[in-house]
């Protein structure tokens, strides 16, 4: 395979799938190809061994291998057409983000017929992109995957083909719909503790090894009791995923009775909190609502 390789977007996640991927193709005597808009983050690749690019464009150029990590389906429209102008003919096009349905599919229509466009969303959180533990969820041809397992397996635990094209956006939809439908139910929860006088921690305990037990609890229980909600990912970007995931239960046509309540409670925490708050304060609603805070 080719090992002309970059990546638009070194935020939580891109920076530490970009750690991976020089570290993979450092071992075959190449350097991954790197943007962001923000110049710290690309000095922090450059000084890990990548090669800084001046522009996204100038990247595009340059690769056959393209991955990128943004915020939203704005960012990838404003870029797409760079990439089908400016790619070079072969170009494989690994899109990482979380993504609406429809953008994508418009987009592989207006993409030439020589590119390889991979709808290729990642989850395992910034903790999985720095160690290379992720899972990418792929829709797309096989044909257009397989040359490139090495590649993805330097940033993965599993890199799984879902289907055709938007299978892998479907299937993060999914994902991320019962991630967030489980952390409201997770603060309701904590909640009837803490007002019934339980000790939250050993609460958490409790959870942890019980029919209750996820991620979800597992891993953002503690967030909430320090206090920290967790940082590594914001509130606006936690409303985004919602409101996706509502717009594709009406794009196929599936009622989300769950989802638009949950997507109102993040409408009504992004407002109260700000979008840039992390992204468990959705949970100081309650918190708010009964002038009890979640701490142990």
């Amino acid at each position: 395979m080719s090992t002309r390789v970059g990546i638009i977007g070194l935020g939580n996640m891109g920076s530490g799938m970009a750690c991976n991927l020089q570290r993979h193709l450092a071992a075959q005597g190449s350097r991954l190809r790197v943007f962001d808009l923000d110049p710290a983050k690309v000095q922090t690749q450059v000084d890990n061994g990548a090669e800084a690019c001046e522009s996204a464009q100038d990247l595009i150029t340059q690769v056959d291998m393209l991955f990128t990590s943004l915020p939203s389906a704005v960012q990838i429209d404003a870029l797409a057409p760079q990439i089908f102008a400016q790619g070079t003919t072969a170009l494989t096009w690994f899109e990482t983000s979380t993504n609406d349905l429809a953008h994508w599919q418009a987009l592989r229509d207006q993409a030439p017929s020589s590119m390889q466009l991979i709808d290729a969303p990642i989850t395992g959180g910034y903790e999985g992109a720095r160690d290379g533990t992720l899972t990418v969820l792929m829709g797309g041809e096989p044909e257009a995957i397989e040359p490139h397992r090495a590649l993805l397996a330097s940033i993965s635990k599993k890199a799984q083909h879902m289907g055709p094209a938007g299978a892998g956006y479907i299937t993060k939809l999914a994902q991320l719909h019962l991630n967030y439908l489980v952390a409201l139910g997770m603060g309701e929860a904590l909640m009837l503790g803490a007002k019934g006088g339980l000790d939250l921690r050993t609460l958490h305990q409790v959870l942890m090894n019980s029919c209750a037990q996820s991620y979800v609890v597992d891993a953002y229980t503690p967030r909430v009791l320090d206090g920290s909600y967790d940082p590594s990912f914001a509130l606006g970007l936690a409303r985004k995923d919602m409101a996706l995931i509502n717009q594709l239960g009406q794009h196929l046509q599936v009622p989300l009775e769950l989802g638009q309540q949950v997507l109102a409670a993040y409408d009504q925490a992004t407002e109260q909190y700000g979008a840039e708050a992390p992204h468990l304060s959705v949970l100081r609603r309650i918190e708010d609502a009964t002038n009890t805070p979640l701490r142990s």
